[in-house]
């Protein structure tokens, strides 16, 4: 993985996959830009950053989407939409109105509706069970299947620092490390077995090689199996 100009982290140049971490004010966040049959999708596009980033990620294709990624990672959705106003925006289905509201931004579709335009190699999928909507991205590429992912599983090296979060964090084993989000669910999903469940078998039917997740560090399956038995087998 190697940085551009623009701090976008190029993690796959064939299957142009790149990720941004960001800062939406309490804690950090990693977008990310993944290529596919019309261009490049940018899933929770980053949102307080210069023109830059914007410029960089434009060399490895059109933006023909934004997406956000669940109810909450809308923030840079505006400003995005403004540059590349030809882009098609796209969120969970039970997301929608609280995005549209928070954004300002209106023809925001569900993700069913962007297949036709991602084709085959990319899937951006309503994950069930939640109250308010959350995408699993996977991609198929030559190196392995990628799965992102946004507030479901976290794998954050160190616990917050604020005293609050981190204490949250704590009491719940959602940090450090591999983890599944035991405070996102609370107000977030309405079956929190269930969506586990379905998790695990989307792994077992689909197993990724690659995690990348919103908050935390890349997981590669393939050099630390045990990290895929203890995260998909706990459901």
């Amino acid at each position: 993985m190697s940085p551009t100009p623009g701090r976008w982290t190029v993690f796959d140049p064939d299957a142009r996959i790149l990720t941004f971490e960001y800062s939406f004010g309490p804690g950090m966040a990693t977008s990310l830009a993944a290529g596919c049959d019309a261009g490049l999708v940018i899933v929770s596009p980053p949102c307080r950053v210069g023109a830059d980033v914007l410029d960089e990620v434009e060399r490895f294709g059109p933006v023909c989407a934004l997406v956000a990624s669940n109810a909450f990672h809308h923030m840079g959705l505006p400003r995005w939409k403004q540059r590349f106003a030809q882009a098609a925006l796209f969120a969970p289905a039970q997301s929608i109105a609280r995005v549209r509201r928070q954004s300002g931004l209106q023809d925001i579709r569900p993700l069913a509706e962007a297949e036709a335009l991602t084709g085959p190699r990319l899937a951006l999928l309503d994950m069930p069970h939640y109250r308010t909507g959350e995408a699993l991205v996977r991609i198929d590429t030559a190196r392995g299947r990628v799965w992102y992912v946004t507030d479901v599983i976290l794998n954050m090296p160190v616990l917050p620092g604020h005293p609050l979060p981190r204490l949250l964090f704590k009491l719940s084993g959602s940090a450090p490390g591999l983890r599944y989000n035991n405070i996102a669910p609370l107000f977030m999903v309405r079956d929190k077995a269930a969506l586990r469940r379905w998790i695990a078998l989307e792994a077992a039917e689909r197993p990724p090689r690659w995690l990348i997740p919103a908050h935390g560090n890349v997981v590669d399956f393939q050099a630390d199996p045990d990290a895929a038995r203890a995260l998909f087998g706990a459901a």
